[in-house]
C-alpha cells in the first residue's frame, strides 16, 4: 500500500469517525431547545410559542391536580416559576391522543417534572410512559414528607377521578 493510499484511507476512516460522533451529539440533544415564549396552563400542560406556531406539551409521566382541586392553582403557579427566565428543553417521548407532544420539560438544570412530583404538586403516573424512572421514589418521599396534595395524608382525589366525576375529559386545554 502507498503512502498516498494509507493517507486517503486514513482520512476516510476519520470522516467515518466525525460524521459518527455528529450523529450522536444530534441524537442525544432534546428535541427542542428554546428560544420560545412559554405560556403555563395547569401543573402538567405548557404551550410553547414560536413566531405565533403554538406547540402544546403535556408533561410526561406525572397527573397534576386540576386548576378546580386542593392545590391544582398552586401548582400552575409553582411550574410558572420553575420555567420563567429559564433556558427550556424538551425531550419529548411521543404524541398523545389530544395531539399534545409527551415530553420531560428540562428548565434551569432541573427536571419541571420530577420536581413537580417531589414538591407534591403532581402524581406519579405510570401509565403514561415506560420511560419514567425515579418517578415513585419522589412521590413516595412527598407523601412522606406530607408536601402538598399529601399535607391532609395519602387519601387523595388523583386529578384523573376528579376529571371522571366532573365530566371533564378533553375539556379546556
Amino acid at each position: 500500500m502507498s503512502l498516498v493510499n494509507f493517507v486517503n484511507k486514513f482520512q476516510q476512516f476519520v470522516l467515518i469517525v466525525v460524521i459518527n460522533f455528529a450523529y450522536i451529539a444530534i441524537a442525544t440533544q432534546p428535541t427542542w431547545a428554546a428560544e420560545f415564549a412559554v405560556r403555563v396552563f395547569d401543573g402538567d400542560n405548557i404551550t410553547l410559542v414560536d413566531r405565533g406556531i403554538k406547540t402544546k406539551v403535556h408533561l410526561a409521566c406525572i397527573d397534576a391536580p386540576e386548576l378546580l382541586q386542593f392545590e391544582g392553582q398552586h401548582a400552575r403557579k409553582v411550574l410558572q416559576n420553575i420555567l420563567d427566565d429559564e433556558e427550556v428543553y424538551i425531550k419529548v417521548f411521543k404524541k398523545d391522543k389530544f395531539g399534545r407532544y409527551t415530553a420531560e420539560v428540562l428548565a434551569g438544570g432541573q427536571n419541571a417534572n420530577k420536581v413537580m412530583v417531589s414538591l407534591g404538586l403532581a402524581h406519579y403516573d405510570p401509565l403514561q410512559e415506560k420511560d419514567c424512572q425515579g418517578y415513585e421514589e419522589l412521590e413516595a418521599q412527598a407523601q412522606s414528607d406530607r408536601l402538598g396534595v399529601w399535607a391532609n395524608g395519602t387519601n387523595v382525589v388523583l386529578p384523573s377521578q376528579f376529571r371522571r366525576e366532573n365530566k371533564l375529559l378533553g375539556v379546556g386545554y
